[in-house]
């Protein structure tokens, strides 16, 4: 449905030549996943175990210096068939990564060497890590596991039904595009660490040093969390949080599934008071939606309620915080920078 933007009306744009998209991508792809991240958007042919199949791009993120991960990225467009088309070839990179390590390795180190802007950033992530060189911080993020981002223009049910149904640490990142009539072009985009939705406009001004250096810190700070606070209703409290031990339907960056180790719950109005935590034991597809179900451990325990003092600050959706700063926090207004 059309959208206005500063009192002008834009319409949904699907892309019809899947290059066209991916060179969307590289061009926002420091807003999209960070500037603490390396994108290199180059094919490069994967072999292992007989298959044979080519990423539209790898990205490197250093977010988190001390434990930098890399994902496979497939752009893709809606027209795509979810399964004949982006299925199989997920299927393909799942299946030939563990093979392929080494080629991948040796291929992404060849191009970012040859990049002074890619080469800094592994630079900058080394120095804020505790490997002794760019070898070993490179093998770090090649030799982990399996993760992979499905860039979209829009991800339908259908897309996350396969998904769903790969075994595998897959994530989807939407980034629409809307055209107005006089050629005006405006972005919606998911980001590697969940934030705000943002958009961006085009011709627009690009972002000043301090909307950047904002921007990194935040990151810096998400990449750090392990606890995620959810808002929660009276009665989905007591039936789902508390009598069913899980909580669902949750919105979580595809950068910080992994890092999410507990689960605390706000009841809102009349209590806005963090009350609960649980351990996080598994975080899994919730069916075809393209969010989470988080279940627990075991059953959430209270804690000393944690209340709100400012109402403009009470949590909108899922927040997510240092367990370390929850413990020793006064209000929940002290841990809302995330």
């Amino acid at each position: 449905m059309p959208i206005l933007v500063n009192k002008k009306v834009y319409n949904p744009f699907h892309y019809k030549i899947e290059s066209e998209f991916e060179n969307l991508i590289e061009k926002l792809a420091d807003q999209i996943f960070g500037s603490t991240t390396i994108y290199i958007p180059k094919k490069k042919r994967m072999t292992g175990k007989s298959i044979i199949t080519i990423p539209d791009g790898y990205l490197i993120d250093m977010t988190a210096p001390a434990s930098p991960s890399l994902y496979i990225i497939e752009n893709e467009i809606v027209s795509h068939d979810p399964f004949n088309h982006i299925g199989i070839q997920l299927l393909r990179f799942a299946t030939s990564f563990e093979g392929a390590k080494l080629e991948i390795r040796k291929y992404l180190m060849a191009q970012i060497t040859n990049d002074k802007v890619k080469l800094s950033r592994l630079e900058a992530g080394l120095k804020n890590s505790n490997e002794r060189n760019i070898d070993s911080y490179l093998d770090t993020a090649v030799l982990g596991d399996f993760r992979a981002l499905v860039v979209i223009d829009e991800a339908k049910e259908e897309l996350h039904n396969v998904i769903q149904k790969i075994n595998a640490d897959i994530s989807v990142l939407e980034v629409k595009t809307f055209l107005a009539d006089d050629g005006g072009l405006v972005y919606f985009y998911d980001t590697l660490y969940d934030e705000d939705e943002l958009e961006i406009s085009v011709p627009k001004k690009k972002a000043t040093a301090k909307q950047i250096a904002d921007r990194i810190k935040r990151r810096e700070r998400r990449a750090l969390c392990d606890t995620i606070v959810v808002p929660a209703q009276k009665e989905g409290f007591t039936k789902v949080f508390i009598g069913e031990n899980q909580w669902h339907a949750i919105r979580i960056g595809a950068a910080m599934k992994e890092k999410i180790k507990y689960i605390a719950a706000y009841q809102v109005a009349p209590i806005s008071a963090i009350t609960h935590i649980a351990e996080v034991e598994a975080i899994l597809p919730y069916q075809n939606t393209g969010k989470y179900l988080v279940r627990f451990k075991k059953p959430a325990v209270p804690i000393k309620p944690i209340k709100l003092k400012n109402p403009e600050k009470k949590p909108q959706g899922p927040v997510y915080i240092k367990q370390a700063d929850l413990k020793k926090a006064k209000s929940i207004d002290e841990l809302m920078q995330y």
